[in-house]
């Protein structure tokens, strides 16, 4: 006998008051809820007014027979259980009942332990059915969880909705969110009493020191604790002063505490905290896994949330820093080589919006490991256009940094970053993402600029042209100690009395240009004791090599892109 068991309702129907009598006295001691009639119509009723989950019927009745009443209970609970009993058992009866999709057929007389093992029998159909029942109704729950997290607007909404699931689930009145900052130098505490939500603020520095002293790496499924000592937060000793803080104030003698930990991977979001009245207990072993994956959910969505919060942070960031070039171009009227790197920080910015659009897929897509890599990157870029920005403000010369750096490596990451942006939609790129170290001896920053300025004079080429493919090749000659780079476009091209001008002088076919940027790629060329050469034809595209040399040393560092 289960504990499901003990709430099942049972309905005996029989026009021989003697069979329903005996029949009932069979089923008592096993501790059913048990109705009985000497009247199909009068049991109909009754199944109608009443949730009744097993009817044992006999199948030759005055009025309505047990094969009708069936039909009729089953319009009324089409998950009824039935079990027929006769005296008169024919083929034709039994096929009938084999329709109704009855638990079992008896036939009379019949031995108690017959009628109580078909019962039983029924009895374990129900509970089968209720589980999967039960398990649709959490999976649907589940989904509307999900649902309301995905579309949440702020972190405290989405903890109130989890709380109230959590609660629900465990039919509590009250329950507890403690939470934190990434930084951890703000920590709350949101409360639930009956569908009121309170919030408190908790004092950084002891909270720390909690969490410090706690030991959460075994703690991976629910914990209900009868007393706050049972807690992780003290598992090195009980303080009754920290005990005030962590510890909800609607925890009393008369109830218990539902712990569980809202993680993902290595970080913690904070701690759900749900009332467990007494009786309640045998729910905690149903909703479990429920409640599990709930809270992973809603450190899903929490993560989510941080990283969006730094996206948008980023954004502020980059849109101040497109105001202030802006106002630098205007001022910088002192020396061309201001207006140039003016210009070139456009460049810079568009990498940081390649960024974040990279950043924004990873977000929308799931895939969260290269999350800290752009943001990293989006970070160390704005430090450096800052540094830019700030020369150009006191008409300064750039400061230069000569390293070893690993070519190859830049130019992937040149590539992965500058796809995302919008000039290159539509454009194929062709390049072998080889591994292999190519040691350079060079300022990063002045070859980063390079290659912006040729892959996107590249692509601005092909914006009106119906095939767009740009082939990237690197050629490395190591018995001569050089190497080369090849870009090809399939562009609108340069006529040959343009192509003379190209590099030597102030040049460029695009409205909006000024024409420093090919000036600067060639003094950049030059500088790092390179060689450049360009063909084209009008209609057909661009072809440009530019050949460098290779640093020997193998001591090759590969400072970050953007």
């Amino acid at each position: 006998m289960t504990e499901y068991s003990k709430n099942i309702t049972i309905v005996v129907c029989d026009d021989e008051e003697i069979v329903v009598s005996l029949v009932h006295d069979a089923l008592e001691d096993d501790g059913y809820t048990i109705y009985t009639c000497t009247d199909s119509h009068e049991c109909l009723d009754l199944i109608n007014s009443e949730h009744i989950d097993l009817l044992i019927s006999d199948i030759r009745m005055p009025k309505m027979n047990g094969i009708e009443l069936a039909k009729k209970a089953r319009e009324i609970h089409n998950e009824l259980q039935i079990i027929f009993m006769t005296g008169y058992a024919n083929l034709n009866s039994a096929k009938e009942a084999i329709k109704q999709g009855v638990s079992d057929y008896i036939l009379k007389p019949f031995e108690l332990h017959e009628i109580r093992q078909a019962v039983i029998k029924a009895v374990g159909q129900i509970e089968r059915e209720a589980k999967v029942i039960s398990t649709e109704k959490q999976l649907d729950q589940l989904t509307n969880l999900n649902e309301i997290l995905y579309t949440g607007s702020d972190k405290d909404s989405q903890i109130q909705m989890s709380l109230k699931f959590a609660a629900m689930s465990l039919k509590a009145n009250h329950g507890s969110f403690l939470t934190w900052n990434t930084d951890r130098t703000e920590f709350k505490m949101i409360s639930l009493e009956n569908d009121s939500f309170t919030e408190k603020s908790i004092d950084a520095k002891t909270m720390n020191i909690i969490l410090d002293n706690s030991e959460f790496d075994d703690f991976s499924e629910l914990l209900v604790a009868s007393d706050p000592k049972e807690l992780p937060f003290f598992k090195k000793g009980y303080n009754p002063e920290f005990a005030e803080m962590v510890v909800p104030e609607w925890k009393n003698q008369n109830n218990k505490i539902v712990l569980i930990m809202v993680s993902r991977q290595d970080s913690v979001y904070g701690f759900i905290m749900i009332e467990l009245l007494e009786g309640n207990e045998k729910i905690i072993d149903s909703k479990n896994k429920f409640l599990l994956i709930s809270s992973h959910q809603l450190a899903m969505s929490l993560e989510n949330l941080q990283l969006l919060e730094e996206s948008q942070d980023a954004y502020r960031k980059l849109k101040q820093l497109q105001d202030d070039t802006i106002n630098l171009e205007k001022m910088a009227t002192r020396g061309e080589m201001s207006a140039e790197i003016g210009h070139e920080l456009n460049n810079f910015l568009g990498v940081v919006v390649g960024s974040l659009s990279l950043l924004e897929h990873q977000i929308h897509s799931g895939k969260f490991e290269k999350i800290d890599k752009h943001l990293s990157a989006i970070n160390e870029n704005i430090d450096k256009i800052k540094k830019f920005t700030s020369n150009l403000m006191e008409l300064r010369p750039i400061s230069t940094k000569q390293e070893t750096i690993c070519f190859r490596k830049m130019l992937n990451e040149v590539i992965e970053y500058l796809i995302p942006q919008k000039r290159y939609r539509g454009v194929q790129i062709n390049f072998d993402h080889s591994e292999n170290r190519l040691p350079f001896e060079a300022d990063a920053l002045h070859i980063q600029q390079l290659l912006y300025n040729l892959f996107n004079n590249a692509a601005d080429a092909m914006k009106n042209t119906e095939t767009k493919i740009m082939d990237i090749v690197l050629d490395v000659n190591k018995s001569e100690e050089k190497f080369k780079l090849f870009i090809q476009d399939t562009g609108v091209g340069i006529e040959p009395k343009l192509l003379q001008k190209a590099f030597n002088e102030k040049f460029t076919t695009k409205e909006t240009g000024h024409g420093f940027g090919l000036l600067v790629c060639k003094r950049i060329i030059e500088s790092h004791h390179g060689t450049l050469n360009i063909e084209s034809e009008v209609g057909k595209g661009t072809n440009i090599t530019i050949e460098f040399p290779i640093k020997s040393t193998q001591d090759v560092q590969s400072p970050a892109l953007v």
